[in-house]
């Protein structure tokens, strides 16, 4: 007999004892816990403890509720410091595909102890409140060249990886890295990136940028006179962003290149990966990153949309 699950179906008997979700090869949303939601980025290596056991407790109820997820994170006030210090983004770029310089390999060491630092705390508290959580490093395993990765996108060999354990019921966690790259050696590549990939490979119906704001505003929000934009509306061929008076500033120790970065890996998710419906950015913790993770259009964020 088979037993039919919101993520697929399995033989009954295969199936876990603890959890509603039965095992497939596809996640129904893919949620990226943003730096700002899982540390105090202003603040070098500072867990924001709060946002993150929020994000922890509301993921674990999709799971009892049979709602299959796959997670990103990014690097917050983890990595991002160590790389900009050591110029790894930048790898050789002065010298070629050259062997590494001490200097710069000191840096790709400390920052992959700093990410991977962070990473240990959120599979923590994402496993502390029930979720099989397995983290998934990027490097050496993903090469990108020139920043970008190889191809284009993720190797078929890296995407049955991820979906092998999304099969046995586990939880991906991936995050930001530093990755071997063939024209410079060394890159950092985003999660915002893993966002699109993980998005298409596991054919998920929604997928969740989830910050420590309520989505994305005209102006900073702490500005007066921000407003929140509820919908964006995004081009499926080209990729361009119907938003309007949307201020995109970075924060000068942000390598992976701020909001309007992730704004555009949001359109590339909506570009790349078909089966996704909408793109959601809501607040940690909130009710509207509860409605959005159901594949539900957040009462109080920003959604991105098909035109």
């Amino acid at each position: 007999r088979t037993v039919v699950g919101t993520a697929g179906c399995l033989p009954e008997g295969e199936m876990g004892q603890s959890s509603s979700v039965t095992p497939s090869d596809c996640v129904d949303v893919v949620v990226k816990i943003g730096g700002s939601a899982c540390t105090q980025k202003a603040d070098f290596e500072t867990l924001n403890v709060e946002a993150l056991e929020a994000s922890a407790v509301q993921l674990a109820a999709l799971r009892a509720e049979g709602i299959s997820v796959a997670v990103i994170h990014g690097a917050g006030s983890f990595g991002h410091q160590q790389a900009k210090e050591y110029g790894v983004s930048k790898g050789t770029a002065d010298e070629g595909a050259a062997a590494l310089s001490d200097r710069l390999m000191e840096g790709v060491a400390k920052t992959r102890l700093s990410v991977t630092t962070l990473n240990h705390h959120v599979i923590t508290a994402l496993v502390k409140h029930g979720l099989p959580a397995v983290a998934i490093s990027p490097c050496p395993f993903v090469v990108t060249e020139q920043k970008k990765l190889c191809g284009g996108s993720l190797s078929d060999d890296a995407g049955a990886a991820v979906v092998g354990l999304v099969k046995r019921g586990l939880v991906p966690v991936v995050h930001g890295d530093v990755v071997m790259d063939s024209a410079q050696g060394v890159a950092i590549l985003s999660g915002d990136v893993w966002m699109v990939e993980l998005s298409r490979h596991l054919r998920a119906k929604s997928a969740v940028f989830i910050t420590d704001v309520d989505g994305v505003f005209t102006k900073p929000p702490s500005e007066p006179g921000a407003e929140l934009v509820s919908e964006i509306l995004v081009d499926a061929q080209t990729g361009e962003l119907e938003l309007g008076g949307v201020s995109t500033s970075t924060a000068s120790h942000d390598v992976t290149g701020g909001l309007k970065a992730k704004l555009e890996s949001a359109a590339q998710v909506l570009m790349q990966a078909p089966d996704v419906q909408a793109v959601h950015i809501v607040r940690a913790g909130s009710s509207s990153a509860a409605e959005a993770m159901r594949g539900e259009t957040p009462t109080t964020g920003t959604t991105l949309k098909r035109k």
